[in-house]
């Protein structure tokens, strides 16, 4: 009896841990929306208008959203630098919506959350293959570009609030391996049910 009972308890603990690796490993429903609704609006940028018919490769990696707040970290401390007696009106005006003090608290909260994976699933609207990081490197140390191909470096959205959520960005042309077209880190804003891009930061990093 004490066997069967310690089979069932293990089986138990099992499908526990099971369930909460599931809810880990998907995004909530704000989570994806974010994503969907940034994808639908920025590659309908004239930018990519040229590269119309391409394949859309995202890699695999989308973090944990330490990059995204190193990139407003840095724009945020940049501006401050340079800009002096600023309102907390004008803060808010301008998407300085955290504060050194509040970096620091994200900081803490997040630095320890295992890096997501992106699905095809996490994809609403449009077809995408996914692809290793090291796949990629070794395609392209290799001479083996990806013709035809956009490739996409996107974050897991950093939830602020219910409100405001800082994502990651960066896109370049698989022809010639890696070649940069933008990158930056936007602040998606929630307005009547969708989720939009308020502005945005730059890590100073050239493209």
């Amino acid at each position: 009896m004490k066997y069967l009972f310690a089979i069932f308890s293990i089986i138990m603990i099992t499908s526990c841990r099971s369930q909460i690796d599931i809810i880990q490993n998907n995004l909530t429903k704000e989570e994806n929306s974010i994503v969907n609704n940034f994808l639908d609006s920025e590659l309908k940028n004239q930018l990519y208008k040229k590269f119309n018919g391409y394949e859309i490769v995202i890699i695999e990696d989308a973090g944990n959203g330490i990059k995204s707040l190193n990139a407003y970290e840095y724009a945020y401390s940049d501006f401050h630098l340079n800009v002096k007696n600023i309102t907390p009106e004008d803060n808010l005006r301008l998407g300085w919506i955290l504060d050194s003090l509040e970096i620091k608290k994200y900081r803490e909260k997040i630095i320890n959350i295992d890096p997501y994976v992106w699905k095809v699933t996490d994809f609403k609207n449009i077809k995408v293959k996914l692809l290793k990081f090291e796949e990629l490197t070794k395609t392209t140390n290799n001479g083996r570009y990806l013709k035809k191909k956009l490739i996409i470096f996107l974050s897991k959205p950093l939830l602020i609030d219910e409100y405001n959520a800082l994502l990651s960005f960066e896109i370049g042309n698989g022809d010639l391996g890696f070649n940069p077209i933008t990158h930056f880190t936007a602040l998606m804003k929630k307005k009547n049910n969708k989720w939009e891009v308020e502005t945005s930061y730059r890590d100073g990093v050239m493209d």
